[in-house]
């Protein structure tokens, strides 16, 4: 079924890509656009994308998974128990723009995620492809649909009417 892996590890402290503020030029009467913290997240990327053309990454076509565990420092007081900030999806929206073009053409073909937040030194990244899904339902399918609470989805069905 998996027709190819990459796996890699990413040695820098992993940067989310959320906040966005614009900045006016007066002189040249023009807004631009751009992230808070923009030159972190830039560092970010770019170790991303070594770290995945230095284990041979490649530009897949197709539906790809990804699995990330994002290496966190440690605080002194952990009484939450686990690593609080930042956000997980800014985090894996950060990865994803890093690895388009690396390892995908477009982040749109990412089909599976599984994501954590861990505290550990370093961040551990794997990319690997999908056998193309079928168009046809599937008993599996079906089996989804089956344990469904009565009732639920009842006003979706009527609002498509």
């Amino acid at each position: 079924m998996l027709e190819a892996r990459i796996r890699f590890v990413v040695d820098a402290s992993p940067r989310s890509q959320g906040s966005m503020t614009a900045v006016y030029n007066r002189k040249l009467g023009v807004a631009r656009v751009r992230h808070v913290a923009a030159p972190a997240l830039s560092q970010w990327r770019q170790s991303c994308r070594e770290a995945a053309r230095a284990k041979g990454a490649v530009v897949w076509d197709g539906p790809v998974g990804v699995n990330i565990s994002f290496g966190i420092a440690a605080p002194i007081d952990q009484r939450h128990g686990y690593p609080k900030r930042p956000d997980l999806d800014k985090l894996v929206r950060g990865v994803f723009d890093a690895l388009t073009g690396v390892c995908y053409k477009d982040d749109s073909q990412v089909t599976m995620l599984t994501a954590q937040k861990i505290w550990e030194p370093v961040t551990i990244i794997e990319v690997w492809r999908i056998e193309r899904q079928s168009t046809k339902s599937t008993a599996a399918q079906g089996q989804l649909w089956t344990n469904v609470p009565e009732g639920m989805g009842e006003n979706t069905k009527a609002s498509n009417r």
